[in-house]
């Protein structure tokens, strides 16, 4: 079983736990096996604490984010504390990098099942090889997108315009990405036929707003400047995580995002 735990600073800056989102219980870490910790804005200063507890379980991250990770990683292994927790995330950016330079730091990412998060009929398309090889194992069907999309027999004898629904997709939604399908969408109902593009992205950057009829998405550029993206008729539905906290978690009709917490219990069940 997943044991949520929660966090904040007090006034001297330093991180307490506790067992309610309101904070207002204190964390008792005895005979709790597996925690569940939401980062903010993937700063892993909470996790340095729990290295310093009598905690010896795994503890489950969704997204690690921070620039610095990598930095604090590397202090907390040369300082002589509990290195006998274990991490388990999803696949992202920095995870690799921690690896190669934390080599005392038991993480591990997640053999993340795809299949089980698509909507029913839907041919998944990749938009890069590396996704490919990383999402696609349990997919019954999938491509590899390309500028034009020809033939090309990527899974048994298949041609995407055999399929009239097509998820779309993305490790990590950004602005940038977000425009990408969205215009891939476009043309894949335009000029190949298809009546239902979806998109699956891993990990959202975008603040999300969906409802029955609207998709849109807010992303806080800085200094006080914001964009407004809108997806129109041609994404007809998003789904994605709250693993970077951009989005809460909900389903409606043409917006889903998944608790991570649903994601790593899943796992659990496996083991």
């Amino acid at each position: 079983m997943l044991t949520r735990i929660y966090h904040k600073k007090d006034e001297h800056f330093n991180i307490e736990f506790f067992q309610d989102k309101e904070c207002r219980q204190a964390f008792n870490f005895e005979n709790v096996k597996n925690l569940y910790i939401e980062l903010k804005e993937g700063d892993i200063t909470p996790l340095s604490y729990i290295f310093y507890s009598n905690f010896t379980g795994t503890v489950f991250v969704s997204y690690f984010n921070d620039s610095s990770s990598i930095e604090n990683f590397s202090l907390i292994r040369h300082m002589g504390c509990n290195t006998n927790i274990k991490f388990i995330t999803i696949e992202n950016d920095i995870f690799q990098a921690i690896i190669e330079n934390c080599k005392n730091v038991n993480l591990v990412n997640l053999s993340f099942n795809l299949s089980k998060y698509i909507p029913t009929d839907n041919a998944i398309l990749f938009l890069n090889e590396d996704d490919a090889d990383k999402y696609s194992d349990k997919c019954e069907a999938w491509f590899l997108y390309q500028e034009n999309l020809t033939p090309r027999e990527l899974n048994s004898q298949m041609d995407i315009r055999d399929y009239k629904k097509i998820t779309i997709f993305i490790e990590s939604y950004t602005e940038s990405e977000i425009k990408k399908t969205i215009d891939i969408a476009k043309k894949l109902k335009e000029k190949y036929g298809i009546e239902e593009v979806n998109v699956f992205a891993l990990h959202c950057f975008a603040n999300l707003d969906g409802g029955d009829d609207y998709i849109n998405a807010f992303i806080d550029k800085g200094n006080g400047s914001a964009v407004y993206l809108f997806f129109e008729e041609f994404i007809n539905k998003i789904i994605t995580t709250n693993s970077t906290g951009t989005c809460e978690t909900q389903n409606k009709k043409r917006l889903q995002v998944i608790d991570c917490y649903d994601i790593f219990n899943d796992y659990l069940k496996t083991k």
